[in-house]
């Protein structure tokens, strides 16, 4: 097989062509299959492009190696005076063989994508299919990659912000209220970036944000509600503006509502409703049916929020052995990292083809009815619109 090489780090003195990679990558420990620290192997005769992606099986990965990289973005939210800036993690679809590995936060190794590899052309005809990501309470962007590395492997972009202000780095002891809206607002700013900033290079413009999967894990769960059309309710939002301390512009956020109708599905990970921000029917303002993931060993309040939420369309599902981080970065005691993507990552990717492609293949239909479960660890509740 005839193989390029594709300098990406430290070699810039001897080749005047190459790119220094972005220090936010932290790029570091290389996978055995890497040459070296400095160099993305892509393949001259890798073939044609897999065809059809609408019938590759959602049980499995798929056919494309995943690339990353990740950018500086700042934005100015509706109303503020001064910018905001986020760090967003992109992955992507690639043909490239091999190269640096990404460890995030210079803790986290991912083992499979590769930093900075060059974007394959979209298999879908409208670009690429979008899925976002919102981390939890002191958490960061790429704490599920290995949901964003399966969503990638079909052919998907899947962008990841660090929500500033309530990371594992910069998280205060007492959260302002403005983190409770702003969160929304990033999902927003990272689709934007998609479109038509930095972002957009890495993919040649050629990511579709018209219709996107939108994914959160704990309190990305609230990000999740509130930017698929949740409405905050003022009684609520008052009394605990008694706890997070609210400005005049935070209420008027409050108020305004921060959906995002590009958002046109949400996937909720171990994490519930907040009905002390959303009350007991903000919920209703959510356009689509949602699918909510819990895990047996971690009590989130899943079962409350599904039976809360009718008559609102919603499937659930419940993973015995799942713990808290069974849908992020794993190491459950009762169960193994080897049944995330099986699991999470099949029905995610069954739910995001339905509802953000219209898929009607009879297959993803039986798996999002509960007539096709995907194991024996999973109890499978669905309510369908009245």
């Amino acid at each position: 097989m005839l193989r390029r090489v594709v300098e990406t780090t430290l070699l810039t003195a001897a080749c005047a062509g190459c790119t220094e990679a972005p220090a936010a990558h932290d790029a570091g420990t290389l996978g055995a299959d890497a040459v070296s620290a400095d160099r993305v192997i892509v393949a001259d005769d890798a073939g044609p492009l897999p065809s059809a992606p609408l019938s590759w099986s959602v049980r499995a990965r798929g056919p494309f190696n995943v690339g990353y990289t990740s950018v500086s973005h700042s934005y100015t939210p509706p109303g503020a005076s001064a910018p905001r800036t986020l760090t967003l993690h992109l992955w992507y679809p690639t043909r490239a063989l091999s190269g640096p590995r990404p460890t995030y936060r210079r803790l986290f190794r991912d083992p499979e994508s590769i930093v900075d590899a060059p974007s394959e052309v979209p298999v879908y005809p409208d670009g690429y299919p979008v899925h976002v990501y919102s981390h939890g309470h002191q958490g960061f962007g790429p704490t599920s990659h290995f949901l964003m590395r399966y969503f990638a492997s079909h052919g998907w972009v899947a962008v990841a912000p660090d929500h500033t202000g309530n990371t594992i780095s910069d998280t205060p002891s007492t959260l302002p209220a403005s983190i409770f809206h702003l969160r929304a607002r990033d999902v927003s700013a990272s689709l934007d970036a998609l479109r038509d900033g930095p972002l957009a290079a890495t993919l040649s413009g050629r990511a579709n944000v018209s219709r996107v999967l939108l994914s959160g894990h704990s309190a990305g769960v609230h990000t999740v509600w509130t930017a698929g059309g949740a409405r905050f309710d003022p009684a609520a939002v008052e009394a605990r503006c008694m706890t997070n301390p609210c400005t005049a512009l935070d209420r008027a956020q409050f108020a305004a509502g921060v959906g995002d109708e590009r958002v046109v599905a949400g996937l909720a990970m171990a994490g519930a409703l907040r009905r002390e921000w959303l009350g007991p029917t903000g919920h209703g303002g959510v356009r689509f049916a949602m699918f909510a993931m819990s895990g047996g060993d971690d009590p989130v309040g899943a079962e409350a929020q599904f039976e809360s939420t009718a008559p609102m369309p919603m499937t659930w599902i419940d993973v015995r052995g799942g713990c808290h981080q069974y849908f992020a970065l794993g190491g459950c005691e009762n169960i193994a990292d080897t049944e995330q993507a099986p699991i999470v990552g099949a029905y995610a990717l069954a739910y995001a083809r339905r509802m953000v492609l219209n898929d009607t293949d009879p297959t993803v239909g039986a798996i999002l009815e509960g007539a096709s479960m995907l194991s024996d660890r999973v109890t499978f509740r669905r309510r369908v619109s009245p």
